[in-house]
């Protein structure tokens, strides 16, 4: 779980930073992560819900 806390972190960080390698890179270990980790919820899905502004 420190793995997938420390993946979404660095999500956070590249987002308000702009930085669109680490974006990429970040989504492109996620993918990975979903490969082998096929049951539970999917890391790119959730990086993905972060993106969304939340509802009022």
């Amino acid at each position: 779980m420190q793995f997938v806390n420390r993946l979404i972190s660095q999500y956070l960080t590249a987002l308000r930073t702009n930085d669109a390698l680490e974006i990429a890179r970040v989504e492109a270990i996620a993918a990975d992560y979903d490969t082998h980790n096929p049951h539970g919820p999917r890391l790119l899905d959730e990086l993905a819900g972060l993106t969304q502004p939340a509802a009022a």
